[in-house]
């Protein structure tokens, strides 16, 4: 089965399930327990909440890890045996202002927020100017990544 994860949302399952999303500027977090075979992905838009974080934790770096992390736990995860991998994050969109640059935004707030839980982020495939498709598959923990040029493995 195959588990689509929309902008802005996340899933957290156990099993053999397969997780997917399409990314621009955006950040799949994606945290993984292989023993235990618990996973879950978030796709981040924004690095930071506000007061409706609530209604769309996801949506946020500094609320989706915690609520990947929690819900992860309550399947039977691990924390200390859960690592972070992380995609997306392109410049989708010309511009010379850090401050413009949304993807980079939201790929330092993700690590940040991955440091401030003790998350180990094991592989990434960060940046660029391409928009990506990630695959998730939770059987083996193997993230495959498809965009324009090639498919990666990570």
């Amino acid at each position: 089965m195959v588990l689509k994860v929309k902008m802005g949302g996340y899933e957290v399952s156990k099993g053999l399930e397969t997780m997917e999303t399409l990314l621009g500027s955006c950040v799949a977090i994606i945290l993984y327990d292989r023993g235990k075979k618990i996973g879950g992905m978030a796709h981040v838009m924004l690095p930071k909440s506000n007061s409706m974080a609530h209604r769309n934790p996801g949506k946020y770096a500094d609320t989706a890890v915690s609520i990947l992390l929690n819900d992860m736990v309550k399947l039977g995860a691990r924390k200390n045996k859960i690592i972070a991998k992380l995609v997306g994050g392109a410049a989708m969109f010309d511009c010379n202002s850090q401050t413009m640059d949304i993807g980079k935004r939201n790929i330092d707030s993700c690590k940040s927020e991955l440091r401030k839980v003790g998350i180990r982020t094991f592989a990434e495939d960060v940046g660029g100017t391409n928009g990506r498709t990630v695959y998730f598959n939770l059987k083996d923990g193997e993230v495959k990544i498809r965009n324009k040029n090639d498919i990666k493995i990570l």
